[in-house]
């Protein structure tokens, strides 16, 4: 990554998140998988984030 980072509340980060996964879905990219990011610096910790595609709700659940 290059250039200032913008910091994000969680709220930001969730909502930005959502439209990433969604536009991602709407163009083909499969889910029920995990990505692994490794980065030089040695003060960013490596991750690992895993998309699961859940089953829909009965509506009473919480969108959280």
């Amino acid at each position: 990554m290059t250039g200032d980072v913008e910091l994000l509340s969680l709220d930001d980060f969730e909502q930005q998140l959502g439209e990433l996964v969604e536009v991602s879905a709407q163009n083909g990219i499969g889910f029920d998988r995990s990505w692994t990011f490794r980065r030089q610096e040695e003060d960013v910790p490596d991750v690992m984030v895993e998309i699961t595609r859940l089953q829909k709700g009965d509506g009473d659940a919480e969108k959280r």
